[in-house]
């Protein structure tokens, strides 16, 4: 839970408070407009109509590699769906590189991955996905379709998500193969040294690190004011 979260539900408590003292409170939790949600230590106000700022955003950083079983299992499930149901909540950033290292000899870069040179290639395609989409939710879920596939993002799989999604996946793999997939992986590998992890996935929620467990949830906790997929997610699954 984010300071911000906390400070938002205090102002609403004693905004509820008030009413009380104010003898105005006999049927305040019976009324449809301001309902209000238990769970364990946490209270949400959710009403019949969403009362969300739709100018408000939450910052999504993901530093993950493309062979990593565990972020594999995050990115296609979890990490998929949240994006899906939020996408035009968010700010998404996403960085395929993970525990890679970048070697620059005489002006020439190369890569060493953890899971080989298959991943490098496949963080490339990750990349080179993100840069010729420009939309970062359609980049995700191809991407999340790439690691779905038995060998998981390479050609193969570029193809058949491409098909799947009347796409064209020869822009990506060009890219993969060319100056700007390595142009693309070098600028990943700076932005994931800057943070200085060292697990994967690592995901920032406004800058804060969040587990892979219950994201959905921990993304709309860190909401002042809940979106309408997040009220219904609250409604289910609390």
């Amino acid at each position: 839970m984010t300071f911000y979260y906390y400070i938002a539900h205090l102002v609403r408590l004693l905004i509820l408070l008030n009413i009380i003292l104010e003898g105005k409170a006999q049927n305040v939790l019976d009324t449809v407009d301001v309902p209000i949600k238990f769970s364990g230590s946490d209270f949400y106000f959710i009403s019949g109509e969403s009362n969300s700022n739709e100018n408000e955003k939450v910052d999504i950083k993901l530093y993950y590699e493309c062979l990593c079983p565990y972020c594999i299992a995050f990115y296609k499930n979890e990490f998929r769906e949240t994006v899906e149901k939020l996408s035009q909540y968010l700010n998404i950033h996403t960085y395929p590189y993970g525990n890679a290292k970048t070697i620059i000899k005489n002006e020439n870069i190369t890569f060493i991955c953890q899971h080989g040179r298959a991943e490098c290639y496949g963080n490339k395609l990750h990349a080179c996905t993100i840069d010729n989409f420009q939309n970062i939710t359609k980049a995700i879920i191809f991407n999340a379709c790439m690691m779905d596939e038995n060998r998981g993002s390479d050609d193969t799989a570029a193809d058949k998500c491409a098909l799947l999604m009347n796409l064209d996946s020869r822009p990506i793999k060009e890219c993969a193969k060319g100056i700007r997939g390595t142009e693309l992986l070098q600028y990943n590998g700076e932005e994931s040294k800057k943070v200085g992890f060292h697990f994967v996935p690592y995901i920032l929620i406004n800058d804060q690190l969040s587990k892979a467990d219950n994201f959905m949830e921990n993304v709309c906790s860190a909401f002042t004011v809940l979106p309408p997929p997040c009220v219904d997610f609250l409604r289910l699954y609390k």
